[in-house]
């Protein structure tokens, strides 16, 4: 509350300089870094540039957060409130622009106890194995910004899964500053878990991170208390237990396989396992209630009967109709026993808004009938209304081209015709995918025209009714997948507050699903494509598209604005929502308004879906999709219930791999489990009373920014976030162990038999058991960028599994590895190098600039397919809760000469 924000601004402390001095416990270290020595990657492992902050001139300031103070066990996850940064800085920089070129971060205690800065001489740096840095977000505002907290959607992965989130808003001051065309603020997370020490945070010469009159810090961190109350918690006892020691776990930790018999390097409370206390799953705990397997969800029908997923019984008829946003402003409800009605559970709507649900007990019935026009409406709680009618009768059909490198699995089933290209020539293969496409759209049997290579190793495209599975192959051209989008018209009407902004985007339960949206104000309307800024950065506007909506009306009335627009159901590019009435039933939507008519921040937000049913007089069938399953606190109190929007393939791999992030019936461990307070130990485990005592500290290393003079270059280019998630959109993901043990399923997975390799497993040598085996867990993830030159990139990798993770970008027709993050981990000789814990890792970022010893900036064109790459061992073991997002920085500019 506004007193605890009050008392820790109070807290905070800072101290300012221009030089560095050399810090004991850094293996000799004699530069200029708080944190000693960083390797880089650019082009190879441990690039030979200067890394050092201080040699290059550059001046600093140190930042320490509120106090933390945690029981064993306990995660620390939430917002430290909003404090100055030192006052001398703020009076230099006032009207002008600073140019923050790094920054180094500790976790430090301080003497005295509570005090931060009094002694920076003695701050004694916590162990990561005492307190495990799961991840932090912290900003940095100005005179004409400020931090503001608000509610964040169960589910909503823009924020690791927090209840809240802090943003950084422009005040009014800001239209009017001396310092225009200079951000306002600035966000710091890359490399931000606990690799972030001994990972660079810094950028080279002519780039940096600008802010123009800088006032305050802020963060909020998410820590996990590992430390063995055995070993003490003062600064005194930081030379004890310097091998790890662990201490009490839940059963759960570790997939319940316990601690090694050879020992461990960490503590299996860092990946946030869940427990006897909270979600805890029936295999370790069958009497504890924390796992509820019996939530179900429900969806409309287009075509046929529900078969297996019928509805059972009319008190859940009634239940589901009344819940999956049907368009009726009353409900009636019936039960009939009539072998010549639509079978099972259905609704049917009437003009006058009256919806009547029947469900018909008979054991055989009539099935429903599939027709051109299907309508939806949905009214949210911020005042917003979605109706949308979709007619498939209207329009020519359209295709789709693949990028290269695809094929269907079912190319040689059910052919409907051939074209066989003349020559191996690109021109020929694109004169045979042309008439395949031309083929296709007038045969209503053709959805996909798919590439078959040839043992003449000329290629030929198949028309077909299907096309099964998506499989890779070395590729031919761009298309090498064709897919037909239906003809069809979407009508959408939306109805909101006249006197702001309001938007609606479309298949996205929260923002970090980057939905397409539609924004209306006073002038019109726009489309736009939510940004893709993701976990620690969320709320990013995005791009604005280019229209392709027709707008019919715009009319206000009692305060409310209505507009009607057109638009054909296939979208433009990817950027775009594509309708298509044969895989979509219900919509899933997010809606906000805002404060103005300026699109800008939303000021309310909400979420809710569109089912699509018959027009009025026809049955739609309402079927019941499955138990979803919830987490719970002990005896089924306090459940939560959740289907994440995990990428399907060949887009994403969590998906495919049913992985147990994506879905709350069989999530096993992280963020849901590592909510700010809990105790992340069994019921009968006590973590006693001792206290864990300490405070972050950030080092802010910059230069006074120089503005362009007479055309001249100034004297550095801001760096915008890029944010991307390999785990898409799910932000996080399981690393099962590659094998169930006997009697012993693997959590999660409990349907995989033993001997058989967990989704995503990858092994070589004699497995499972033999002295060989060795198996990793790989995911990937595909998206496009645009006009884009990385200046800087660095992975989220948490220990102690990580192998690699890579970023690869399409460049001139060849794959073509971008940045290669190798994890170097930590020997555990601690007492001459003090961030060198044994099993712990730091994550060397990827640089790319005209400074001695990087190699230049690649140029990323339009629509450029890039992907990443992430593997983990899980031979023996598992975890919960990894990440693997890709946060960088760049310019939308080429390199000059």
């Amino acid at each position: 509350g506004k007193d605890f924000r009050r008392m820790t601004t109070l807290l905070l402390a800072m101290a300012a300089g221009v030089t560095a001095d050399s810090r004991a416990g850094l293996n000799g270290y004699t530069g200029g870094n708080m944190n000693g020595k960083y390797q880089v990657w650019s082009g190879k492992p441990q690039a030979q540039w200067n890394d050092d902050y201080a040699s290059k001139g550059y001046e600093y300031f140190d930042v320490w957060a509120p106090e933390l103070a945690t029981t064993y066990g306990q995660v620390f996850w939430t917002s430290q409130g909003n404090g100055p940064i030192p006052q001398a800085i703020v009076e230099r920089f006032k009207g002008k622009t600073m140019a923050i070129m790094g920054y180094e971060q500790d976790q430090v205690m301080v003497t005295p106890v509570g005090k931060p800065g009094v002694n920076p001489s003695q701050d004694v740096s916590v162990p990561i194995n005492w307190a495990y840095n799961h991840h932090y977000m912290a900003g940095m505002t100005s005179t004409d910004s400020e931090m503001v907290e608000v509610v964040t959607k169960p589910g909503d992965t823009s924020a690791h899964g927090a209840p809240t989130k802090w943003i950084a808003l422009d005040k009014p001051s800001a239209a009017t500053r001396a310092t225009q065309g200079i951000p306002t603020s600035q966000l710091f997370s890359e490399g931000n878990g606990g690799e972030s020490r001994k990972s660079f945070h810094g950028y080279p010469s002519g780039y940096a991170q600008l802010i123009g009159s800088p006032t305050d810090f802020h963060i909020t961190p998410m820590q996990i208390d590992t430390r063995n109350r055995e070993c003490g918690t003062t600064p005194a006892d930081i030379h004890n237990c310097t091998e790890f020691t662990p201490y009490l776990e839940p059963k759960q930790a570790r997939y319940g396989r316990g601690i090694p018999a050879g020992g461990t390097n960490y503590s299996g409370i860092l990946e946030c396992p869940c427990t006897e206390r909270f979600g805890g799953d029936p295999e370790f705990y069958p009497n504890a209630g924390t796992k509820e397997t019996n939530v179900h969800t429900f969806s409309v029908l287009e075509v046929g009967t529900c078969g297996t997923n019928a509805v059972t019984s009319a008190a859940q008829c009634y239940e589901a109709v009344t819940t999956i946003g049907i368009n009726a402003t009353s409900f009636v409800n019936q039960t009939v026993n009539d072998p010549n009605a639509t079978a099972g559970c259905s609704v049917v709507t009437s003009v006058a808004g009256v919806a009547t649900i029947t469900f018909n007990s008979a054991t055989t019935g009539e099935r429903c009938l599939n027709k051109n026009v299907k309508v939806g409406q949905t009214s949210l709680t911020t005042g917003v209304t979605v109706s949308l009618r979709l007619d498939e009768s209207v329009g020519t059909a359209t295709m789709s081209r693949s990028k290269k490198g695809l094929y269907c699995s079912s190319n040689h089933d059910d052919v409907l015709s051939t074209f066989v290209a003349k020559t191996v020539k690109a021109a020929d293969d694109d004169v045979a995918l042309e008439a395949c496409e031309k083929y296709c759209i007038g045969d209503e049997k053709c959805t996909v025209c798919s590439v078959d290579h040839l043992h003449s190793n000329l290629s030929q495209w198949v028309a077909l009714p299907a096309c099964g599975e998506l499989a890779k192959w070395a590729g031919s051209i761009a298309g090498d997948v064709s897919t037909k989008s239906s003809a069809g018209q979407a009508t959408i009407t939306l109805a909101g507050p006249s006197s702001v902004w309001f938007g609606v985007g479309f298949d996205a339960t929260v923002m970090s699903d980057q939905p397409y949206t539609l924004i209306v104000n006073a002038s019109g309307v726009m489309e736009q494509h939510l940004g893709t800024c993701g976990s620690e950065a969320d709320h990013c506007p995005g791009n604005t598209l280019v229209p392709t909506v027709t707008t019919v009306s715009n009319t206000v009335v009692g305060g409310v604005r209505t507009v009607v627009v057109t638009r054909p159901f296939a979208g433009k590019t990817k950027e775009y929502y594509t309708f298509d009435l044969a895989t979509q039933s219900t919509i899933p939507i997010i809606s906000a308004v805002g404060s103005s008519q300026v699109f800008a921040f939303h000021q309310a937000h909400a979420s809710g879906t569109v089912s699509l049913t018959n027009e009025a007089g026809i049955a739609t069938c309402v079927c019941n999709m499955g138990s979803q399953g919830a987490i719970c606190e002990a005896n089924f109190t306090a459940c939560s219930s959740f289907l994440k929007n995990c990428v399907p393939a060949p887009d994403g791999d969590l998906f495919s791999q049913q992985n147990p992030t994506c879905n709350s019936g069989v999530y096993s461990g992280g963020l849901k489990c590592c909510s700010h307070g809990r105790i992340l130990l069994d019921a009968d485990q006590d973590p006693g009373p001792d206290l864990l005592r300490y405070h972050m500290k950030f080092r802010f290393w910059f230069q006074e920014y120089k503005p362009a003079v007479n055309g001249s270059q100034p004297s550095h280019y801001d760096l915008p976030r890029i944010y991307y998630q390999t785990e898409a959109h799910a932000g996080e993901y399981d690393i099962p162990p590659a094998f169930a043990l006997p009697g012993q399923p693997v959590v999660g997975y409990p349907h995989v038999p033993v001997g058989t390799p967990t989704p995503g497993t990858k092994c070589t040598g004699t497995c499972p058991g033999g002295p060989d085996c060795d198996c990793v867990h790989e995911i990937r993830f595909n998206w496009t960028m645009s006009n884009t030159r990385l200046v800087y990139a660095g992975g989220h990798c948490h220990a102690p599994a990580c192998k690699f993770i890579q970023l690869w970008a399409s460049l001139n027709g060849t794959d073509t590895l971008i940045c290669n993050q190798l994890p170097a981990y930590g020997t555990g000789d601690v007492i001459n190098d003090k961030y060198d814990e044994a099993g712990y890792l730091a994550l060397p970022p990827c640089l790319w600039g005209k400074d001695e010893g990087l190699i230049p900036g690649i140029w990323i064109p339009e629509n450029t397919s890039m992907w990443s790459i992430k593997q983990n061992h899980n031979t023996l073991m598992g975890h919960f809760g990894e990440m693997a997002s890709w946060q960088m920085r760049g310019v939308n500019f080429p390199e000059s000469a």
